[in-house]
């Protein structure tokens, strides 16, 4: 909301633990010139996450391939690195993601491509965190599995409400 409030032409989102390499930018804002928001994606190139332990190299891949499979989403949709043409989304369809943890990065894709923006994606490297630990719990993971659940049988019945209520 700021970055809108500010007037912000552009939002870069990304983790400060060393994962997303900022000599991607530059490129993320050059591809948002034909896409409304760019995500970046692990799954395109292989070695992505060369150097990450093999048991998040798992977790990682089986929400990529679960996400994608239950919500009909083709793109790498629980990354943080984006860029956000703000001219383009609203900051309300950007609201629309009810989740305030790690499950808000698919959910908002879920929608953005539910509503037809233009997404984009473009291929890159991850190292595995130069800084700090993950804050990501045991109780995190399963309130994901179970939020995922809630929104799949939501989308298959037809009542998952990813429209704003003046459409």
């Amino acid at each position: 909301m700021w970055s809108f409030e500010r007037n912000y032409k552009i939002i870069i989102t990304m983790d400060a633990d060393g994962t997303h390499d900022p000599k991607y930018i530059s490129f993320m804002i050059e591809k948002l010139k034909n896409f409304d928001i760019v995500t970046t994606s692990r799954f395109i190139e292989k070695n992505a996450l060369e150097g990450w332990p093999i048991f998040r190299i798992f977790l990682t891949t089986l929400r990529h391939i679960t996400i994608s499979l239950l919500l009909s989403i083709p793109y790498d949709s629980s990354g943080a690195f984006r860029c956000i043409n703000c001219k383009k989304i609203s900051l309300p369809d950007l609201m629309l993601a009810k989740n305030n943890s790690y499950s808000y990065f698919w959910e908002s894709i879920f929608i953005l491509h539910k509503k037809k923006y233009r997404i984009g994606e473009i291929p890159v490297e991850l190292h595995f965190r130069k800084l700090g630990s993950s804050k990501m719990k045991m109780k995190d993971i399963f309130s994901a599995i179970y939020y995922l659940m809630i929104v799949f049988f939501k989308k298959i019945l037809g009542k998952y409400n990813y429209k704003q209520s003046n459409e």
